[in-house]
């Protein structure tokens, strides 16, 4: 079921120049875009209260990828996957081959686990729902390219979520226990604040 998924959505590879661009470019560059949106999301979010909410939710992204790709890869040599293009040819492969195993999608982990908690919060889910978006269309492109399983991203989607709906959990109760652990956090949000009101604001320069 899963390779004969693989092949309807491979199969559509290798018709159309400008979309297999496109799905290449975003296989290859879209874990740095979604990357900077969370950036950004940290720059952009207010920090109205000691525990710097919303903005910590960008550095609990991060930190949640980081940890859900951590587990991925102890996932991975735990269950080795072959790469489609291994065992289920003929395959549209269209970026290099990669040496590591299949299962679960390190691209889609990454993604959905960017995305997570910055959708738990009203003030922050515009910022989620663009990471989704990409994480989305990462998964897609994966696939499209002839490097994952539609299983693969699947399961890495699952993983990325879990794992920042975990961490998430985790930083709630660090509310609860001792909120002195955001400290460091609170100095970053302070020097970011500072260096905002540092750089011109375009509409006031052009005045």
């Amino acid at each position: 079921m899963d390779r004969y998924a693989f092949h309807i959505v491979n199969n559509l590879a290798g018709h159309n120049r400008l979309i297999d661009d496109v799905m290449i470019d975003w296989s290859k560059g879209g874990p740095l875009v979604l990357g900077m949106i969370v950036v950004a999301a940290w720059f952009l979010l207010p920090a109205r209260s000691a525990s710097v909410q919303p903005r910590r939710l960008a550095f609990i992204s991060v930190v949640a990828a980081l940890a859900a790709l951590g587990l991925a890869q102890l996932v991975s040599h735990e269950w080795f996957r072959e790469r489609p293009y291994v065992v289920a040819a003929p395959v549209h492969l269209l970026v290099a081959p990669s040496p590591d195993g299949s299962f679960p999608s390190d691209h889609a982990v990454g993604g959905f686990a960017l995305a997570t908690p910055l959708l738990l919060d009203r003030r922050a889910r515009r910022f989620g729902l663009v990471v989704l978006g990409g994480a989305l269309l990462l998964a897609l492109s994966r696939v499209y390219v002839g490097t994952h399983y539609p299983g693969d991203v699947v399961a890495g989607a699952l993983l990325g979520t879990a794992v920042a709906l975990l961490v998430v959990a985790l930083a709630a109760g660090a509310d609860r226990l001792w909120s002195g652990v955001w400290a460091p956090l609170r100095l970053a949000s302070a020097v970011t604040d500072a260096a905002r009101r540092r750089v011109p604001h375009p509409l006031a320069s052009s005045r």
